[in-house]
């Protein structure tokens, strides 16, 4: 019953011409023939000329409107193609910040933190089950966490401005939905490992100690971090690859394929270790 209401309602116009065009020579006919004003031939003769100039009138009329209807679809396609196109670019340049930024906080966790931690205490845990911290370089898990909530910090921004950025532009990445939901759980994840780190760090400052198991644990963390914040850049690259081919493999009649998983970067303490496998 709707499509049948949707019918009538986009195409009224046709069927109210059609009913005027078929009541008025039944009208006429009535007022004129049967009253004898002109005869039947004469009548039928008039009609057909009249119905001949009313459907070549129908004919332009229906033409000029379905041309304007093409006219109209062509320019919302363009008016859609331009915006996608122009989503693309701003995603997409939000997005190289974005893995840049994830380069660079990553590679604290991979290397700056377990170097500055290890290289100063490894000869200190070798020889004693628990040192005081007093004894590592002044204000090393000072500089740690200081700097661990700068990049906790970083990673909650880096994550506004990806909602931000698709949120301005929604209409047009709605069907992208599902890829986006990945992303922030994503970046949800690798915030909260992050700030449990910083926790972690405060811990280890607060007790005044370290032992041995600590630094295992240190290492672990941060290479737990790195390897998420690795997964979350390249999610992202494959998220603008979408896009790409989405919004321009159609112009260009050709698609990019997908970012294959690859190798996570070695950390510190992964380089470390084959080295030491190497000497012995």
């Amino acid at each position: 019953m709707d499509k049948i209401k949707k019918l009538f309602k986009r195409n009224y116009t046709y069927l109210l011409t059609f009913f005027i065009i078929l009541l008025f020579p039944l009208s006429a006919y009535f007022l004129l023939v049967k009253k004898e004003f002109i005869t039947k031939e004469a009548f039928f003769s008039n009609v057909l000329g009249f119905a001949g100039w009313i459907i070549a009138l129908l004919i332009a009329w229906i033409h000029i409107r379905k041309n304007r209807e093409d006219n109209l679809a062509i320019q919302n396609s363009e008016i859609r193609k331009r915006l996608e196109i122009e989503t693309f670019k701003e995603v997409n340049k939000m997005i190289e910040k974005t893995n840049l930024a994830l380069a660079d906080i990553g590679a604290y966790y991979s290397y700056t933190f377990v170097k500055e931690l290890r290289l100063n205490i490894i000869e200190l845990a070798s020889n004693k089950a628990i040192f005081s911290s007093d004894m590592l370089p002044s204000g090393i898990l000072e500089r740690i966490h200081t700097i661990t909530s700068q990049q906790t910090t970083r990673l909650l921004e880096l994550w506004t401005n990806f909602i931000l950025s698709i949120g301005a532009n929604e209409i047009v990445l709605t069907r992208f939905d599902n890829l986006k939901k990945v992303l922030d759980s994503k970046f949800k994840k690798s915030c909260l490992l992050a700030s449990d780190f910083e926790k972690h760090i405060l811990r280890l400052k607060t007790k005044n100690s370290l032992s041995k198991n600590d630094l295992p644990e240190f290492e672990n963390r941060c290479e737990e971090i790195d390897k998420c914040l690795d997964d979350l850049s390249q999610d992202l690259t494959n998220y603008s690859i979408e896009l790409m081919n989405e919004m321009l493999g159609e112009i260009f009649k050709s698609k990019i394929p997908k970012r294959k998983a690859k190798e996570s970067r070695k950390t510190f303490t992964q380089i470390l270790n084959s080295q030491s496998k190497q000497y012995n």
